[in-house]
């Protein structure tokens, strides 16, 4: 009889060896869509062996979870702080303050807390105790890539947004690769090629002049070594995984070491709770549509709310609105506001004929997965780009809040219900 001790040996020389990595995750200092994300990764991180920390500052809420452990530190937002200071600057932008100069009042604000965690020293010691073997960034707040390089440790992205910044070093084809914030899609004549070669310049120039410079200084004075700069950070990860997909995005060149993850949060809808099933059914053959500007936006303006609230009472669907503001005194009979509601499970349902949104990516994804078509507003961020995406792909129609009537309103909802898409 043969022996099998060869085979043994060869089988024994194929086993890889496995073992538990530690990884924190620094989520952005506000936008709880973005550690709504990170919690889901970290809980998948942790099924597979993994031990993920999350690191955020004290008050927060984030329920305590066996999938992942919270590392706190005082910020400059505690508690609901964040959110309140969003919400300023969302009336902020609906009372005609410019979205940018807005946008660079919260990368100060990420700046400053920036500068308080890599001051801290106790929060700094007790990290690199923890000897971890990853650290994942998310480039809307800056922060991870400068932490990373302090703690010595390996760092990959995690980019909640359609961000993918030239300073990366991806190539990007000008003649059809539209610039972030552009709203061009890949279908460009002379004039729009000459807008986005505009576009691009702007933001290359932003980024280094007034972006990174800001992290370059903080490199300074808490004295990291070896020196180095955030250009050569930012283009130090070896790996970059994109909240986008193939489904959305538009055709361009791509890194090895960049991976599309686009539509984590997506699943199957679960059964609503009685009460609204109860309201689900009773919209009949005429089905409902849901309106939902994210967890985020909690605020809109008196004017913008009254077009919404007109458009949905002219429509013989019902209609369903995540809305805590004031009650638009127009509303209409067929309209029903919560101040939450489980969005997937409603965007699941046979009878939804269509999704009023802002234009959040996590929204967006959802409504790709059951086929929901949307009318997106964007109010700020990657709104816009997302949303140019959507109507490219004839998936949606594209809405600006500032000059958008009643009627456009209804009539963009009407098409989509009624249109084949």
């Amino acid at each position: 009889m043969p022996s099998c001790a060869p085979f043994l040996v060869l089988l024994c020389g194929a086993l890889g060896a496995a073992r538990a990595a530690r990884i924190v995750i620094v989520p952005p200092i506000m936008f709880e869509s973005h550690v709504y994300i990170f919690k889901t990764l970290a809980a998948a991180l942790h099924q597979r062996g993994h031990r993920p920390v999350l690191l955020l500052s004290e008050g927060r809420e984030l329920a305590p979870s066996p999938h992942y452990r919270l590392q706190r530190y005082p910020g400059v937002f505690n508690g609901s702080a964040a959110d309140a200071f969003l919400q300023d600057k969302m009336r902020s932008i609906f009372s005609g303050a410019l979205t940018a100069i807005e946008l660079f009042d919260i990368l100060d604000h990420y700046v400053r807390n920036c500068d308080l965690v890599l001051g801290n020293r106790g929060l700094v010691r007790a990290l690199r105790r923890q000897r971890f073997d990853l650290l994942l960034v998310d480039p809307n707040d800056m922060c991870g890539f400068v932490l990373a390089h302090l703690l010595r440790v390996q760092y990959a992205v995690f980019s909640t947004g359609l961000w993918y910044p030239a300073e990366v070093g991806a190539p990007a084809p000008l003649a059809y690769v539209p610039e972030f914030n552009s709203l061009l899609t890949d279908r460009m004549g002379l004039l729009q090629r000459v807008k986005n070669a505009g576009v691009h310049l702007v933001s290359r120039l932003g980024v280094s002049l007034l972006v990174l410079p800001k992290y370059d200084r903080l490199l300074r004075k808490h004295g990291l070594r070896p020196a180095t700069s955030m250009h050569e950070l930012v283009r130090g990860p070896s790996l970059w995984m994109l909240c986008t997909d193939v489904a959305l995005e538009f055709p361009r060149p791509s890194l090895p070491n960049v991976v599309y993850v686009g539509g984590i949060l997506t699943r199957p809808a679960s059964p609503l709770p009685q009460d609204l099933q109860s309201w689900v059914s009773s919209a009949g053959a005429h089905g409902f549509v849901l309106v939902s500007f994210g967890a985020g936006v909690k605020y809109l303006s008196e004017d913008i709310a009254g077009k919404l609230a007109g458009a949905l009472a002219r429509l013989p669907q019902k209609v369903i609105w995540r809305f805590s503001g004031p009650k638009p005194k127009n509303l209409g009979n067929n309209t029903k506001l919560m101040d939450w509601l489980p969005q997937n499970d409603l965007l699941g349902h046979s009878r939804i004929k269509a999704f009023l949104s802002h234009g959040g990516l996590n929204s967006i994804f959802e409504a790709m997965y059951h086929g929901v078509p949307v009318v997106g507003v964007p109010l700020f961020g990657d709104h816009y780009d997302t949303m140019t995406r959507v109507q490219a792909k004839g998936m949606g129609i594209l809405l600006e809040w500032k000059t958008v009537t009643e009627g456009e309103l209804h009539e963009a909802l009407v098409r989509v219900i009624n249109e084949p898409r």
